[in-house]
């Protein structure tokens, strides 16, 4: 019994004698924890800013982009305008110029058609007066 008292008054000393240090061990591992957490939180919230640094050059590549096709699609329907207007102008000119061609033609088609009327109405006065002279000279033979 005397061995049994002993062990038990040699647990409790050691007992008492650990616990404070035990007390110690947990409040040190609470504040290494509170540390870890600490910079987890840190590290968490620096990858979450270089996320949204991320996210924001994105967004600016992509508007830059977004404007530079707009640009081009501006500039590709100005293009395609301006040769439509300059195609039909071509077109216009062109017309234009037939049609003077054409009216000239006409006009040299009417000056030779009214050479061909004075021409035509010279040989009637001249049959006219071929047929007048005609007529006296059967007056003339009738007469004597």
């Amino acid at each position: 019994m005397k061995k049994i008292m002993l062990s038990l008054i040699a647990g409790m000393s050691l007992a008492t004698f650990t616990s404070p240090s035990f007390a110690d061990e947990l409040g040190q591992m609470k504040e290494d924890m509170k540390g870890e957490m600490g910079k987890m939180q840190s590290d968490m919230k620096t990858e979450q800013d270089k996320m949204k640094g991320a996210v924001k050059a994105d967004e600016k590549k992509m508007k830059a982009d977004a404007k530079a096709e707009q640009n081009k699609m501006k500039s590709d329907a100005k293009a395609a305008q301006s040769k439509t207007k300059s195609d039909a102008k071509a077109e216009q000119s062109k017309m234009q110029a037939d049609l003077k061609s054409k009216n000239d033609a006409m006009k040299k088609n009417e000056d030779a058609m009214k050479g061909e009327v004075k021409g035509a109405n010279e040989e009637m006065k001249g049959m006219g007066k071929e047929m007048k002279g005609m007529g006296e000279d059967m007056k003339g033979m009738v007469g004597k």
